[in-house]
C-alpha cells in the first residue's frame, strides 16, 4: 500500500571474504542482508535459513495468499475468537501502539477505503467515489474493532473489518532477521526488506553503516540526506509517485482513515528512526497521514526521531525533530 523510499548509500568497499551478502525476493519485494562476521562463524546454508524465515513470515502476513494467517483472521466470523501465532501477536501489539499514538492516523483496517479510491489491488478508474460510498466504507474502518487478548494469544473481530498489515510487516521481517543474526552471535549487519532497514555494529572496513534518504522527485533518484544510523532501524513513507488528478485536483494514494479522503497537505515523505523497524515502519505511515506540523508536534512530545520533506512552491524543505539531529552526517 505504501512505497517506502529509503535507499542504500553503498559506500562500503567492494565485497571481501570479511562480508557475506544474502539477497532474494520476499513479501512482493526484495531483501538484502549484509553480515560482517568479525571472527564469528556463519552457519552453513545460512542464506537458506534467512529465506525460509522470510517465507514463513510471508505466509503469516500475506494478503495475496488466501491461506495466510492474516487472511484466515479476516475470514473469521464476527465475534468468533481465533488463536494466533507469536509473530502475529507481536505485530498486532505494535500496530495497536502506533494506532493509539497517532490518534488513528495509522490504521491497518483502512484497506476498503484505499480500494474504493482505486489504489488497491483492483484496477484503478481514477475517479472520485460517491460520498455515500465513502461513508459506507468508513463504517468498516477502525483497528479498535479488533479485540486482542495477549494473555490467550488470540483475537476476534467485533465488526466486519479487514486487516492489511503491509505497512508494518516488512519492518517486522527486518527485525526478525536481525534477531536471527544476533542469536548466532553475528552483531555486525545491515538488513533491508523492501526499503525498511536496520543496522548494527560496523562494516567490514570498521566504519559505521551509512545510508541515504531519497529526494522525493519523479524525474530521477537522488540522495537528499546522508545518515550515520548506528544501531537502529529506519523506514520511510512517501506520497509523490502514486496519485491521480481530476478537475485540476491531485488525489493522493495516502488515505486518511479518520476522514475517508486522501490527504491534502504538502508533506512528501516521512523518515523515522527507531529501535525496531516494525515501529519505524508503522510510524512513518501514520505520520505521513498527519502532515508535517502535527507530526513534528507529536515527535517532540514523544521523543521520536523523524525527518520530513515538505513541498513548498517548487522545492522540498526539510524539517526534523530534535531526536533526529544526532543522525545527520552531511552529504
Amino acid at each position: 500500500m505504501f512505497v517506502l523510499l529509503i535507499s542504500l548509500l553503498l559506500v562500503a568497499c567492494s565485497e571481501t571474504p570479511e562480508q557475506y551478502v544474502f539477497s532474494g525476493l520476499t513479501m512482493g519485494t526484495t531483501y538484502q542482508v549484509k553480515v560482517v562476521p568479525a571472527g564469528v562463524p556463519v552457519p552453513d546454508n545460512f542464506g537458506k535459513t534467512i529465506q525460509s524465515t522470510l517465507e514463513s513470515l510471508d505466509s503469516t502476513f500475506s494478503t495475496y495468499q488466501t491461506d495466510s494467517e492474516l487472511m484466515s483472521l479476516n475470514r473469521t466470523p464476527v465475534g468468533e475468537t481465533m488463536s494466533l501465532s507469536q509473530p502475529m501477536m507481536r505485530v498486532l501489539g505494535i500496530s495497536d501502539q502506533v494506532f493509539q499514538l497517532t490518534g488513528g492516523a495509522f490504521d491497518p483496517t483502512v484497506g476498503p477505503l484505499v480500494n474504493l479510491w482505486g489504489f488497491g489491488p483492483d484496477p484503478s478508474q481514477d475517479k472520485v467515489p460517491e460520498l455515500s460510498k465513502i461513508k459506507t466504507q468508513l463504517g468498516r474502518i477502525g483497528f479498535g474493532k479488533l479485540a486482542v487478548d495477549h494473555g490467550a494469544a488470540s483475537a476476534r473481530r467485533t465488526a466486519d473489518i479487514q486487516l492489511d498489515l503491509s505497512a508494518v510487516a516488512k519492518g517486522f521481517a527486518v527485525d526478525v532477521v536481525a534477531e536471527l543474526l544476533t542469536s548466532h552471535g553475528l552483531v555486525n549487519y545491515l538488513v533491508e526488506v523492501g526499503g525498511e532497514l536496520r543496522t548494527n555494529g560496523l562494516k567490514a572496513n570498521g566504519q559505521p553503516w551509512r545510508i541515504a534518504i531519497e529526494s522525493p522527485t519523479l524525474e530521477r533518484r537522488e540522495v537528499q540526506q546522508a545518515l550515520t544510523l548506528g544501531n537502529a532501524a529506519i523506514a520511510t513513507s512517501g506520497d509523490y509517485r502514486n496519485y491521480f488528478e481530476r478537475g485540476g485536483r491531485r488525489y493522493s494514494h495516502t488515505i486518511d482513515p479518520r476522514t475517508g479522503f486522501p490527504i491534502t497537505h504538502q508533506l512528501a515523505s516521512v523518515t523515522v528512526i527507531a529501535e525496531d523497524t516494525a515501529s519505524a515502519d508503522a510510524l512513518a505511515t501514520g505520520l505521513m497521514v498527519m502532515g508535517h506540523a502535527e507530526s513534528l508536534a507529536l515527535a517532540e512530545k514523544n521523543d521520536l526521531a523523524i525527518y520530513l520533506l515538505v513541498k513548498e512552491e517548487a522545492e522540498f524543505k526539510a524539517y526534523y525533530s530534535s531526536a533526529f539531529a544526532p543522525y545527520l552526517s552531511g552529504e
